[in-house]
């Protein structure tokens, strides 16, 4: 709005309803129809402009609006649009409609049960399965070494199905020949025997049972006598090695 008709308006109704000789009086000019005041309206327009040009800001203060205001009204609308859309939507659905889609459900929750139930049944029958193949493999693999251990039994067979006088040196070689034949079954499949006796202690493959003082700097901390053998099967301890360790005083 323009101040300047703000402030002339009131004064264009007062000269109206005054007499034509009090109006002339008013204006102090000699004109019936209020010529001058039309001057005097167009002087206060021109005054006004300058007032604009000089404080630009009042006017740009007045138009400006919230970029924020507009945003929120629209999507206020959105907002309702789609609340009164989503009642109008739930108001047109039948009940057919809704006892189909619960059916419909209803069978699909049945299927996917079914498939879990058979799942789980696949999976311990596949459970059972590979424990069974597995001790099947156990089975067969003792087989095998038991098979090969038979010559070493058919040898002590022999030798006690010996009779009358025979003397030591020929069973010492009898026995030496079924050890040698029995470590070599028991090598080939992964059985090594622990070296102890000169070698330095290692608790990893040796068990110190007793512990002998000794004068001799070199001996200490080393395996002077294994009292049982220890053995390690593919690379794995299977039985650590009983000795006397020698320490100096």
């Amino acid at each position: 709005m323009r101040p300047g008709l703000g402030f002339s308006a009131p004064l264009f109704m007062k000269n109206h309803q005054e007499s034509p000789e009090k109006r002339v009086s008013g204006n102090r000019c000699s004109c019936h129809d209020c010529s001058c005041q039309a001057k005097e309206m167009e002087t206060a327009d021109s005054q006004d402009q300058q007032d604009a040009k000089s404080h630009p800001q009042s006017e740009a203060q007045a138009e400006t609006r919230h970029p924020g205001e507009e945003g929120c009204r629209v999507e206020s609308d959105n907002g309702s649009q789609a609340a009164e859309a989503w009642e109008d939507g739930v108001e047109q659905l039948e009940p057919e409609a809704l006892q189909a889609e619960v059916a419909r459900l209803q069978e699909r929750e049945k299927e996917l049960h079914e498939k879990f139930l058979r799942l789980k049944a696949d999976f311990d029958n596949f459970r059972r399965r590979n424990r069974k193949e597995l001790q099947e493999g156990i089975t067969r693999a003792n087989e095998e070494l038991i098979k090969q251990l038979l010559p070493v039994l058919d040898n002590l067979d022999r030798a006690l199905a010996v009779q009358g006088d025979v003397s030591g040196d020929s069973i010492r070689e009898g026995v030496e020949l079924v050890y040698r034949q029995f470590v070599d079954i028991l090598g080939k499949e992964g059985l090594e025997p622990i070296e102890a006796v000169g070698q330095g202690f290692d608790p990893t493959i040796h068990a110190a049972a007793m512990v002998e003082t000794v004068d001799n700097p070199e001996l200490d901390n080393q395996v002077i006598q294994e009292l049982q053998k220890g053995y390690s099967f593919r690379e794995r301890v299977l039985r650590a090695a009983v000795v006397k360790v020698a320490k100096v005083n």
